[in-house]
């Protein structure tokens, strides 16, 4: 009964587009029924840097079945692993209300990661785009022109990243080696839909709304977000995200703690709630994610909503418990309590993926990673009652001859009920699978087999 439930299917890889490496899948309904799925399209190889990262989606109509031609929603720069710039870690949010699909991803420059990304927010004070101009400090203004210092130069840049030197076109800011060079930062980047996924609008960068400049790191975290239904905070859409700490030496370090950013305007302005790593204590200490040590990281997390509004949070964390961590939120995000680890969901140091979904008019949770404390591997789907404190049933997304590794997932539930789960089902990182199953089969399926 397994495998005659569940529909099987290829949503991204090489023969989809234009790639060898596909990874971390994002994937919403529209009211419409249409399923709308993104993902990284990593060009030269599975790194997540050096490389050329572009966001690509495709669509379904079908409930996950059938997917339409690739197309490229965010398109980046770049003819090497070593000369491209970055569109890395999509996140979708559908807000039925306004019929619009909104795209969160982080940007950055050629060569910058994690570990090497400096300090700030990328704009100077009046808003303009902080360039380095032959290797000194500079900006670009509201109509592209650059400027060393306050001094103007001979060089513009256009829309696409482009740079000019008296009209003549003579390198890109995205790529190293240019005389003008975007700076070496992570950027915050939303862009819309209101097709169903068909065209999205120009990216907008939302640095000077929601990173500090004591942040080298601000990032999306893969999956999707959510727009609160219930209570005070009703109609607010909330992205799940992560940023590095200040550190407390002169070096920057790996610390890193989850939060979401949120709006309550329809997506015009964003604001960043506070962390769960803000006040709460460990070994007697008041954590501040401004300061927090790297062993106290929080990362990747995923947000749903409890019947009164609350919003529960499930986060990626390095403790050596090898468990996904919990907190809650009782003010639409802004802050966050009542940190644990879920004894129920073992992890490996990797993303979970977490959705509410209705079962015959019961709201009920799904949950779904790497349950291993090793291991990317035994990628598990479980099903709660509880929104995700315990768990009733779950079953294994690969049978075990399978499992060559599970990396990354994201589940969204179709117009018909069904559950699509789309999941990187290798460490190889080459393509990106589906399945489709009724909850009742993941309901029924006990103790390895269904009853």
């Amino acid at each position: 009964m397994y495998m005659e439930t569940i529909y099987r299917t290829q949503v991204f890889g090489k023969a989809t587009g234009r790639a060898n490496n596909y990874r971390i899948p994002s994937v919403i309904t529209t009211k419409h029924g249409t399923i709308v799925a993104c993902a990284d399209e990593r060009f030269f190889s599975a790194a997540d840097f050096p490389n050329r990262i572009d966001k690509v989606v495709r669509r379904s109509e079908d409930g996950g079945k059938t997917w339409q031609k690739q197309i490229a929603a965010v398109e980046e720069v770049g003819e090497s692993k070593n000369h491209g710039s970055l569109a890395i870690d999509p996140a979708l949010l559908y807000d039925e209300e306004q019929d619009k699909i909104f795209m969160l991803y982080s940007h950055t420059p050629t060569n910058i990661g994690i570990l090497t990304a400096k300090r700030g927010t990328g704009f100077t004070a009046a808003g303009n785009k902080i360039v380095s101009v032959n290797g000194k400090a500079g900006y670009i203004d509201g109509n592209g022109k650059v400027f060393a210092g306050k001094k103007p130069t001979a060089y513009t840049v256009n829309e696409r990243g482009d740079v000019f030197e008296d009209g003549r076109e003579i390198g890109n800011m995205y790529i190293k080696n240019c005389p003008v060079c975007e700076f070496e930062t992570f950027f915050l980047y939303i862009c819309e839909s209101t097709d169903d996924g068909r065209t999205w609008s120009k990216p907008v960068c939302l640095n000077e709304q929601v990173k500090e400049k004591w942040m080298s790191f601000l990032g999306t975290c893969p999956g999707i977000g959510i727009k609160i239904k219930r209570g005070k905070y009703a109609g607010r859409l909330v992205f799940p995200v992560y940023f590095n700490s200040q550190g407390m030496f002169i070096v920057p370090i790996l610390s890193l703690s989850a939060c979401v950013i949120y709006s309550d305007d329809g997506g015009r302005t964003w604001k960043r709630g506070k962390s769960p790593n803000d006040g709460r204590k460990k070994h007697g200490i008041r954590l501040s994610s401004r300061f927090v040590a790297d062993w106290n990281n929080i990362t990747e997390s995923q947000v749903i909503e409890l019947p009164d509004g609350t919003l529960r949070m499930f986060m990626r964390n390095h403790s050596l418990k090898r468990l996904v961590a919990m907190a809650e939120s009782t003010d639409g995000g802004e802050t966050w309590h009542n940190y644990r680890h879920n004894e129920y969901l073992p992890q490996p140091i990797c993303q979970v993926s977490v959705l509410n979904a209705d079962y015959n008019g019961r709201e009920v949770t799904l949950v779904c990673n790497a349950a291993d404390k090793q291991k990317r591997i035994n990628g598990i789907v479980r099903l709660s009652y509880d929104y995700g404190e315990t768990f009733v049933s779950s079953m294994p997304v690969k049978q075990p001859e399978e499992d060559n590794g599970f990396v990354y997932s994201c589940m969204t539930q179709a117009k018909n009920g069904d559950i699509v789960l789309l999941y990187e089902g290798s460490t190889m990182h080459e393509t990106i699978e589906s399945i489709v199953f009724p909850i009742s089969a993941l309901e029924n399926y006990k103790n390895g087999k269904t009853e």
